[in-house]
């Protein structure tokens, strides 16, 4: 098939992508100068606005930190001593763990699994619903693996039974809150399982929950207690905490291991200085910012429950909020009819979501009011 017959293919199934030239100001975007009130966002603490914040930032920022570029790996000149800060800072939290910074959660997760895939006699059991660049990680390692439905804890011991007296390790990759379905994992029985077969290691990306638990923001597993049942926790920096980035947090072992062997790690120039201190700052911000999860909660709630009323088919257990439609023609002319009352929340098609499944995917952050929302609702 010619490339011009697969774009003809997507574009007759209604799912053919095109970038959208965005304006952004506050909680609104401008598109053809139309203004409309962002909700396709992961801004949920609603910081990447903040102007006091970046003033503060500025005003305090070390001349050493000013760097724009590394200009090289970590392995090579590219380590600062700001990456070391920020590491640091974050293991005084996590005190039984080291921690790793990588240039972004995709950079991370398709190099770390696939690291990890190196392991001999290892066998990955994955959540229908974790992120692409895990399932990346996975096939770029060539790994031995095989999903289990969706949050669905009696096929997943099915597996492990299953397969457990084959393989030395067996690694459990999930998320704490799924990015498209706005639900959590099933901790208590993930860790269950941890503690009934030893062989098990869990692996959980908390790229849509750092910054939004926890009494320093510091994610849903430290919330929940569990940051030494974990093996692997991943956090990203790009959505709550208005910048850009990640790392992992794992036993001193790993983190050897992943400089030595995530190749997106040892072959990636290094993030520029000013982007790794300002993370730094915001994550030494979080304790400061209860308020606004707290907003998040009351707002996801809300409109959670109106949604509910309306008997709307609706995903999402916290402030990621889907209403499921099924076709992409219907997504996408419902998209339509918001945008042209000012709200900007584009269709989600495959293959971000299964197929027949298209949604509304309404992010919602702390700088909305009920008011923003009930206008939504009405239009619904």
């Amino acid at each position: 098939m010619s490339l011009e017959n697969i774009l003809e293919a997507l574009e007759k199934n209604h799912n053919l992508r095109k970038l959208t030239s965005l304006k952004h100001e506050g909680n609104f975007v401008f598109k053809e100068g139309k203004k409309l009130l962002n909700l396709a966002g992961n801004d949920y603490l609603n910081l990447s606005s903040c102007k006091s914040l970046k003033d503060e930032f500025l005003d305090n920022v070390k001349e050493q930190d000013l760097f724009f570029s590394s200009s090289s790996s970590r392995s090579l000149s590219g380590n600062f001593t700001i990456y070391e800060e920020l590491e640091s800072f974050l293991k005084s939290k996590f005190k039984e763990k080291e921690i790793l910074h990588f240039n972004s959660g995709y950079h991370l997760n398709i190099s770390c699994i696939a690291a990890l895939v190196s392991i001999p006699n290892t066998l990955f059991l994955v959540d229908k619903f974790i992120h692409a660049s895990m399932i990346d990680g996975l096939k770029l390692g060539g790994a031995k693996f095989f999903r289990f439905h969706h949050n669905d804890m009696n096929h997943l011991e099915n597996l492990i039974q299953k397969h457990y007296d084959h393989y030395e390790n067996i690694i459990i990759l999930s998320e704490a809150l799924f990015s498209m379905d706005g639900d959590f994992s099933d901790f208590n029985t993930l860790i269950a399982f941890k503690e009934k077969y030893p062989k098990i290691k869990l692996y959980i990306d908390e790229a849509h929950s750092v910054g939004c638990f926890d009494e320093e923001g510091l994610g849903l597993v430290k919330a929940l207690n569990l940051e030494e049942k974990v093996d692997f926790i991943v956090f990203t920096f790009g959505k709550a905490l208005a910048s850009m980035g990640a790392c992992m947090i794992c036993n001193n072992l790993y983190k050897s291991f992943f400089i030595n062997k995530a190749r997106a790690f040892i072959y990636s120039t290094a993030l520029p200085p000013i982007n790794i201190a300002w993370t730094k700052f915001i994550f030494e911000k979080m304790s400061e910012l209860k308020e606004k999860r707290e907003k998040l909660q009351i707002i996801g709630n809300f409109f959670k429950n109106q949604l509910i009323e309306k008997n709307h088919q609706i995903l999402g257990d916290a402030y990621i909020i889907s209403l499921v439609l099924g076709e992409n023609q219907k997504t996408i002319e419902l998209a339509k009819k918001l945008e042209t009352n000012g709200i900007f929340a584009p269709a989600i098609k495959e293959p971000t979501v299964p197929k027949n499944t298209a949604r509304i995917r309404f992010s919602l952050h702390a700088g909305l009011s009920k008011e923003d929302l009930k206008k939504v609702i009405e239009l619904l």
